[in-house]
């Protein structure tokens, strides 16, 4: 039980602690949902942040998109905000649509995400948008709740086997103890009757 215990602490310590730009809970980022016809362009802004020198990087499904090999994305810059245009948007480009922000200069570097879950009308937006969700950002989190199940099990279990053992090798002791306190016969036993026999006078 005592490895149930521990691992479930160290869980507990771990969510708590992680950060905003770490965690891949949907609670900590800004989560927008947009439906857009296929074919058309959609604009995916970035967070707003105030500094002299920043960066923006975006990612689709926790994966980064290279500006420089796609042809279909573009960074676009405007009164001092910034966004990604995405051009003849289809069935493949549903996701979820995350943008980095970093301030660089002055320090301290800050950092902020902001997230967006893009549905293709015709194609996805039938689907539930919190199943989604949920399958692609938080099921991290069901496989440390699933090893954390298994080891209680595993736990009990065993805990269980110590105890059944122990009592059968108490009652083993116990039968033991019994047998040895019963006295002992003796080997040479006198046959019954007088020891010395009486004469007989005629």
């Amino acid at each position: 039980m005592s490895v149930c215990w521990v691992f479930m602490i160290l869980l507990g310590c771990r969510l708590s602690h992680a950060s905003p730009s770490e965690s891949l809970s949907p609670c900590n980022y800004q989560l927008k949902t947009m439906h857009v016809l296929a074919g058309h362009n959609v604009s995916l802004p970035c967070p707003k942040l105030k500094g002299e020198l920043m960066n923006f990087r975006l990612f689709k499904d926790d994966e980064e998109i290279n500006l420089n090999a796609s042809t279909s994305v573009r960074e676009l810059k405007h009164n001092g905000s910034t966004s990604f245009i995405l051009s003849g948007v289809n069935a493949s480009s549903r996701g979820i649509y995350r943008c980095e922000g970093r301030v660089t200069f002055p320090p301290p570097s800050l950092k902020n995400n902001l997230m967006i879950l893009l549905l293709i009308e015709g194609h996805q937006c039938n689907y539930s948008e919190t199943k989604t969700v949920e399958h692609q950002v938080v099921g991290l989190h069901w496989i440390w709740i699933s090893v954390i199940v298994v080891l209680c099990i595993y736990s009990i279990v065993i805990t269980v086997i110590a105890l059944v053992n122990h009592i059968k090798l108490r009652h083993i002791d116990c039968q033991s103890d019994y047998i040895n306190t019963k006295p002992r016969a003796t080997k040479d036993r006198k046959k019954r009757g007088f020891p010395n026999p009486i004469p007989r006078h005629f």
